[in-house]
């Protein structure tokens, strides 16, 4: 892999961090890492997040070129801005909606994108979903969470899941035997996001 295509994301999981460093500051201690720890594992435990923050870094890869770091740096800003939504307790319709939606498109777009692919249309798609994802994130904020901390933790660990797509998605593409395989994940991911939306659904209707 050319580590001047992922140096640029390797570089935005640090700048996440350190910017919010004076954030983070004047939080009690006991209470930060609570919620740096919460915030890190929030989307590792979730399936539906663990899927999306992988397959948008696979994604990006595919694309290649610049889109290996914007497609993941819009997703964590959108993320950050859905998580303050969240944190502040503001209802999102259909939030739980939009994450399996998320899932299943970003299967289908791992099953089509290659380099030949514009990738504004990958770039608006992630903006918009992940509002839902850093929604999600903030509104589970554990009450004794210092929000500074939980957000510098859900940053971190998407970051580090989108750098782990990014590093599959290279890895697959520059091997021709495994890109039907890549393709082929992306359709059960697809599968499985349906499932996710099934359920959202049957859970809106009772």
């Amino acid at each position: 892999m050319n580590i001047t295509t992922i140096r640029p994301l390797l570089r935005l999981a640090a700048l996440a961090g350190l910017s919010l460093l004076p954030l983070v500051a004047h939080a009690h201690a006991q209470e930060d890492g609570d919620g740096f720890v919460a915030g890190l594992l929030h989307p590792v435990f979730g399936v539906d997040h663990l899927l999306a923050m992988i397959s948008v870094g696979i994604v990006s890869a595919q694309l290649g070129g610049a889109s290996i770091w914007r497609v993941p740096t819009a997703f964590v800003l959108a993320m950050v801005l859905g998580g303050a939504i969240g944190v502040m307790q503001i209802a999102m319709p259909y939030a739980e909606v939009g994450i399996a939606l998320s899932v299943v498109l970003l299967g289908i777009a791992i099953v089509n994108v290659d380099h030949r692919t514009s990738p504004w249309l990958p770039l608006v798609f992630v903006l918009f979903f992940g509002v839902f994802h850093g929604h999600a994130h903030g509104v589970e904020m554990p009450r004794s969470a210092s929000p500074a901390f939980y957000t510098f933790g859900f940053i971190t660990s998407t970051s580090l899941l989108h750098v782990f797509g990014v590093v599959i998605g290279e890895l697959s593409t520059r091997r021709e035997r495994f890109v039907g395989l890549l393709r082929y994940s992306g359709a059960g991911m697809a599968g499985i996001g349906i499932s996710f939306l099934l359920q959202s659904a049957r859970a809106i209707a009772l």
